[in-house]
């Protein structure tokens, strides 16, 4: 057999194939059946806040009253062990969730497992569902900093991971993240408190994009009162300047902004790094810990003949730059060069401008593009023409400005060993694109000028900044670094998420604390009772359409393209969710169903047991004889059972699976069984004799009167 990779099962083995009779002691034997009882239940999700110290103190006895080195040498181990993986055992009594996964009904919702925040993505679905919308921000930002930028501009992993795509669609969790965030801001979300200031040490953050401003918050929650420096003018880093404003209005940015510095973070502007600012100064004024998230903002170029020598060649940095403050230069023919978010965005903030054709030019096909499909599907519809298989080549002027754009097609070759398939040009196939704008998009890199009178910090061959991958420390010690800058251009959320992680990895730092096995660990912030719901609105299979600002009234606007989910529709959608926080999808409900009763009642497709059924929430309505065999097995009560007014009915997380009307007892008068498995049980039992009595008898009547029978017989005279 494998040894187990959790440590609390793994040391929970260790006990029990201890051989009785080494162990001698009654005193000893009462102490280990203990242990094994607490660890038991702290591996099924039933562990108290108390268990940990009871464990250690049982240790201490065994090695302190052992009268045999077994028993002695059993304690050193739970003492190593509870020390070595406090986190790990922490972890499944605090957050109910086991970190290598080999606890089954300790394992976090794959939407939360694929949040690189860990967010308690069932939680808040939930509670918008509900209509408690402030509840819903408030579990949203025990993880997530910036809640309302990211229900605008995330990639939502989470949706990827969700398994209600595997039967239709998957839940609209980014949507509903937006509705968490508008509703309760228009119901009027009050500031928050700040933070006490618990820790007094001084750190310095880099840096205010989404890692810096991530950091901050983390740091401020935790009770220390941080300083972001920022080059700009106004703080946000890419949020602001190089995210349109159709996709990210700025109110919404100075609302996240604004609740920052509201918990204690101080965030000073128009200091520039390596230049205002350096790490000597900053240890000078007295700053313990500095993290730097400078993003990689330098733009990567073509390095193709004419593209330094005209006017009218811009990078993409650059001009989405002066578009968010309204001085963006363009003429009337721009081509924008790639295929990723950042062309996309450039391409859509073209046609805003007074301009007659926007192009897109790319080296693959659309099913190659690395931008987000809907991105894509949106720059189309709102009339870039989208020009595949070209290669630029050179660029042409005339009298120091840009005339057009020379390229070559392309056709593409057999995929490679990363699946993607690599363009070869096509001789004798070039030709020119006329144009008096070229925007360059792509990629970014690491402008490396602010970190290079920096000493003994190493970098990456992509100049990138090297750390720990657990403690987000650089190879200078006190300084951390997280975001773009360590792991090349990413996402908004995984930035986010890197500032997390080294708030966390910083106050471990200061207080000199043990680093964990496992970072940012997903937890469960709130026990939301599911929504009573029937077997009809969990099937509905549509996720609701965004409502979007008309085509037409986004030329030259650069007004929010996205109006966001009604909360009608926030309701409906959230009723779709499968509450996978509740049910692990073991798969034990559809076989005892099934294998034990013959009854066949759960089609589940997105059940890992049972991959090839079809979903049919509406089956156990005709099936189901209300047995609750699948209520007895069901390890995490996602199934309950509830007799009400003489009817049986079976819930599965919340949703309605079948309702039985329950038969009366003749003699108490109390219902005790549902018709349909009467019939189920007499039709397998073959049962052709009449019953003794005429009427249907409790369980509990019949011992009554086989038990009067009998005394009648033994008292017969």
């Amino acid at each position: 057999m494998t040894s187990p990779l959790c440590p609390v099962k793994k040391l929970f083995k260790t006990i029990s194939e201890i051989p009785p009779a080494q162990i001698t002691q009654s005193q000893c034997k009462q102490q280990i059946e203990r242990l094994l009882g607490l660890l038991d239940d702290t591996c099924n999700g039933k562990g108290q806040t108390d268990h940990l110290t009871i464990m250690n103190d049982l240790a201490g006895l065994l090695v302190k009253d052992g009268a045999n080195k077994v028993c002695a040498d059993l304690g050193r181990v739970i003492f190593s062990a509870l020390e070595k993986h406090k986190d790990v055992f922490l972890s499944h009594i605090e957050s109910h969730y086991c970190p290598t996964g080999e606890c089954v009904t300790l394992s976090a919702a794959p939407c939360q497992l694929a949040c690189p925040a860990g967010v308690d993505v069932p939680s808040y679905v939930a509670l918008v569902g509900k209509k408690r919308y402030k509840e819903a921000l408030e579990v949203l930002r025990e993880d997530l900093s910036l809640p309302g930028v990211l229900s605008r501009i995330c990639i939502h992993p989470c949706e990827k991971a969700c398994r209600r795509g595997t039967m239709d669609e998957p839940i609209a969790i980014c949507q509903l993240k937006r509705v968490a965030f508008d509703k309760a801001y228009e119901a009027g979300m009050p500031p928050p408190k700040a933070a006490p200031h618990q820790f007094r040490e001084k750190i310095a953050i880099i840096g205010s994009g989404p890692s810096g401003l991530s950091t901050g918050y983390f740091l401020a929650q935790k009770g220390y009162r941080p300083t972001i420096f920022e080059s700009e003018p106004k703080p946000g880093g890419m949020l602001r300047w190089w995210i349109p404003a159709y996709r990210l209005p700025s109110d919404i940015l100075d609302l996240e902004i604004d609740y920052i510095q509201a918990m204690g973070v101080d965030i000073q502007t128009g200091l520039t790094f390596g230049k205002d600012i350096t790490l000597e100064s900053l240890k000078e004024q007295g700053f313990k810990a500095i993290f730097l998230g400078i993003g990689t903002h330098s733009p990567m170029y073509l390095r193709i003949p004419g593209e330094k020598d005209f006017s009218g060649v811009q990078d993409c940095l650059t001009f989405l730059y002066k578009a968010r403050q309204g001085k963006a230069e363009v003429g009337k023919r721009v081509m924008i060069l790639g295929g990723g978010n950042a062309a996309v965005d450039c391409a859509r903030t073209a046609l805003r401008l007074d301009i007659d054709e926007v192009h897109l030019v790319y080296r693959r096909t659309k099913r190659e593009m690395p931008a987000r499909a809907k991105e894509v599907q949106e720059l189309e519809e709102e009339g870039t023409i989208l020009d595949f298989l070209l290669s630029p080549i050179r660029i042409h002027g005339e009298n120091e400005k840009v005339t057009g754009l020379e390229c070559i097609r392309n056709k593409l070759s057999k995929p490679d060993a990363t699946g993607r398939r690599r363009p070869i040009p096509l001789e004798g196939t070039e030709h020119i694109l006329p144009a008096d704008t070229i925007i360059c998009a792509t990629g970014q890199e690491v402008d490396t000028q602010s970190l290079r009178p920096v000493n003994h910090l190493d970098l990456t061959r992509r100049n990138l900044i090297k750390v720990d991958p657990v403690t987000m420390e650089t190879s200078i010690p006190g300084v951390f670094a997280g975001g773009d800058v360590v792991t090349g251009p990413a996402t908004v959320v995984e930035a986010v998420a890197s500032g997390k992680k080294a708030a966390e990895a910083i106050h471990r730092s200061l207080r000199g604390l043990s680093n964990p096995e496992y970072t940012l660990i997903p937890i469960r912030r709130q026990h939301v009772e599911v929504m009573k719901i029937s077997s009809q609105e969990k099937s509905f299979p549509f996720r609701p359409v965004m409502p979007m600002v008309d085509l037409e009234a986004r030329a030259g606007s650069f007004q929010e393209v996205e109006l966001g989910m009604s909360a009608k529709n926030a309701i409906q959608e959230a009723k779709r969710c499968l509450r996978c926080d509740i049910c692990i999808s073991c798969g034990q409900c559809i076989e005892v169903c099934h294998d034990q009763m013959g009854v066949d009642a759960i089609h589940l497709s997105y059940v890992d047991n049972n991959p090839t059924a079809e979903t049919d929430f509406l089956r156990p309505a005709e099936y189901c004889i209300g047995c609750g065999a699948c209520v007895v097995k069901c390890p995490t009560a996602a199934i309950t059972i509830q007799e009400k007014n003489g009817i049986r009915t079976l819930r599965m997380c919340g949703a309605e699976m079948a309702r039985h009307q329950l038969i009366k007892c003749i003699f108490c008068d109390n219902s005790f069984l549902p018709e349909k498995q009467l019939d189920f049980v007499k039709n397998r039992l073959e049962v052709k004799k009449k019953t003794k009595f005429s009427g249907n008898v409790c369980p509990t009547c019949a011992r009554k009167i086989e038990a009067k029978n009998l005394v009648g017989e033994f008292f017969v005279y």
